[in-house]
C-alpha cells in the first residue's frame, strides 16, 4: 500500500516520528473495469465408441476481474508543533520515571545492606 503526504505526493520512506498514517482513496484517472467472464467451450478429448467422451474446458480467451476507478492508500499527516512537543515531554517522562525506578530499587537495596552490616556489628559485640 502506498503512502502519500496531504497534497498526494508519494512518500517513499515516511518518518512516522513526525506524524502519522489515515487510510484513504487516489481516484486514478481511468474508468472502472467491469468484470468479463472468460469465454470457454467444451472440447472433446477422446471419444468412445459408445457415444461417450472424456472432454475438457477450452478457454477462448481469458476473463478480466473487475477493478475500480481508485485505489485505497494511506495518508500521512504531520504532528503540529504542540503534538511534538508533547510527544518529546512523555519520552522525558518515561526516562526520568524509569531511572527513579531504578534508584529507588538501588537504595532499598543499599538499605538491606546497611541493615545486614549493622546486624553483624551487634552480633560481634554482644
Amino acid at each position: 500500500m502506498e503512502i502519500y503526504s496531504e497534497d498526494m505526493e508519494l512518500i517513499e520512506h515516511p518518518d512516522l516520528a513526525l506524524g502519522y498514517l489515515k487510510p484513504g482513496v487516489r481516484v486514478e484517472r481511468h474508468e472502472a473495469v467491469e468484470g468479463v467472464q472468460e469465454p470457454w467451450r467444451c472440447e472433446i478429448v477422446t471419444a468412445y465408441e459408445n457415444g461417450g467422451g472424456d472432454v475438457r474446458r477450452g478457454i477462448d480467451a481469458p476473463g478480466v476481474e473487475a477493478g475500480a476507478a481508485w485505489e485505497e492508500i494511506q495518508i500521512g499527516h504531520p504532528h503540529t508543533q504542540a503534538e511534538l512537543d508533547e510527544r518529546e515531554t512523555q519520552k522525558s517522562r518515561s526516562t526520568v520515571e524509569a531511572r527513579l525506578t531504578l534508584v529507588e530499587a538501588a537504595l532499598i537495596r543499599l538499605q538491606e545492606d546497611v541493615r545486614a552490616a549493622l546486624e553483624k556489628i551487634a552480633q560481634k559485640e554482644a
